[in-house]
């Protein structure tokens, strides 16, 4: 138990920094308002597979006329991630300055650091594109915005520009004597705007003259810059089966110590998972070979069964071979919480949180379990995955729901629950005795 608390102490300041890093929170909480959107686009993929583009219910009833709905719906949804991403990192980043104080001017409006980033956004984005005809082939234009820089594919560029240009934005607003002050009288908005006339003036300027320079010397664009030295790195590393695990094992690992884990590591996580799923979900409505095998709906449905932790096989290896009451009770209660990935209950009610025996498997089956359904995918034996369910969505539901109905995913996912209970069995027994001992 000292080795526990020693290493505890050690690591929960640091941990506790990071997570309460401002810019780490502005992209955390900017990822968490997409969710719906990924969400309204996952279901019109699955209707798509289930019932429009479905050969048995097509002899029934043709409904492959509303196939394109769910290009509609994706069109309006996945294909601006970047987007609202950029606005709501401006904005929550303006907001942290606002709360503690930095920024004390009552005409201060963060929807101004929002605007602003997105205007960077699109600034950093080449004038010149390549673009694919209805036919098939490609050619250059000129005033196009593409989607791959607006969805997930773009989201690197959106996460620099807002957190660049709100930092500089934020530090040119404590100048008062740049301000445009007016009138009494003047409406508010009006007021706002004039307030924020001259630093957000001066910070389109810097953007705006270092991509033309940059363009005139180099020939480059900022997105080909990220993408080299940023983006593809962090994906190839996200994505990549050591990447996963070890960033698997490390949520975890910080859930066992009361901290949650999917959320501090999300900065790092979310921008490669959300490009896999919507390039899985594009190949997918296109009826082409899916391209990835990790996801963050494959992680959720086989690395989370139950929660953080999972959860739900610690509950039931309990209510099977426990013979302390306490602990029993404690899974009773959590059962329910469980089966919809709420694990809080169990986590500090068992507890799970600095326990030297269940502290081990919780933090180290999930990852197990993800190794199992990669070569399981990647053997064919299971589809991959191609919309995301609610996190909430009972785990062998979930996972049917994410592979776009394989009937094979789910029971893989029984066969986990399966093997986790077995795993955890051990630790089980071995809590009954240390209570014995004790007693």
């Amino acid at each position: 138990m000292k080795v526990v608390d020693q290493l505890s102490e050690k690591l929960l300041p640091l941990v506790s920094k990071l997570n309460n890093q401002r810019h780490l929170i502005a992209i955390r909480d900017s990822f968490i308002v997409t969710m719906p959107l990924v969400m309204a686009a996952s279901l019109m993929v699955l209707l798509n597979a289930l019932i429009f583009s479905n050969t048995a219910v097509q002899k029934i009833i043709d409904l492959s006329s509303l196939a394109d709905l769910a290009t509609i719906i994706s069109n309006g949804t996945m294909s601006i991630l970047s987007i609202v991403v950029c606005y709501n990192i401006g904005a929550n980043l303006a907001n942290h300055y606002v709360r503690s104080g930095q920024v004390d001017d009552p005409s201060f409006s963060s929807v101004h650091a929002g605007i602003l980033s997105i205007a960077v956004m699109f600034i950093l984005m080449p004038v010149n594109s390549t673009v694919t005809l209805v036919n098939g082939k490609t050619a250059e234009a000129t005033g196009v915005f593409l989607q791959s820089l607006t969805s997930s594919s773009g989201l690197a560029t959106a996460m620099l520009a807002a957190l660049v240009s709100t930092e500089l934005f934020i530090h040119l607003t404590k100048f008062k004597k740049i301000r445009i002050k007016m009138p009494e009288g003047v409406p508010p908005a009006v007021a706002t705007s004039f307030n924020s006339l001259v630093p957000e003036i001066a910070v389109i300027l810097v953007f705006g003259i270092f991509v033309f320079v940059l363009q005139k010397t180099t020939g480059l664009n900022v997105p080909r810059l990220i993408e080299l030295a940023i983006q593809t790195p962090l994906k190839s590393f996200v994505l990549s089966v050591p990447g996963t695990l070890f960033l698997q094992f490390f949520s975890d690992f910080l859930w066992v110590f009361g901290m949650h884990g999917s959320s501090i590591l999300a900065p790092v996580r979310q921008a490669p998972l959300l490009q896999s799923i919507q390039e899985n979900m594009t190949a997918f409505s296109a009826g082409k070979a899916i391209p990835n095998i990790i996801t963050e709906p494959f992680t959720n449905a086989f690395g989370l069964i139950g929660g953080g932790g999972c959860i739900l096989p610690l509950v039931i290896a309990i209510l099977w071979v426990s013979k302390r009451k306490d602990q029993r009770q404690v899974a009773k209660l959590g059962l329910t919480t469980c089966f919809f990935n709420i694990t809080e209950p169990v986590m500090f009610g068992l507890p799970v949180v600095m326990n030297p025996i269940y502290m081990i498997p919780c933090a180290i089956i999930p990852s197990i379990n993800l190794l199992i359904a990669y070569f399981a995918t990647s053997m064919g034996l299971i589809g991959r995955t191609v919309a995301a369910a609610p996190w909430i969505t009972p785990p062998v539901i979930q996972s049917f729901i994410a592979t776009g109905g394989d009937y094979m995913a789910a029971l893989l996912t029984i066969a986990l629950i399966v093997l986790d209970v077995f795993l955890f069995l051990p630790f089980v027994i071995a809590s009954n005795k240390v209570n014995q001992n004790e007693g």
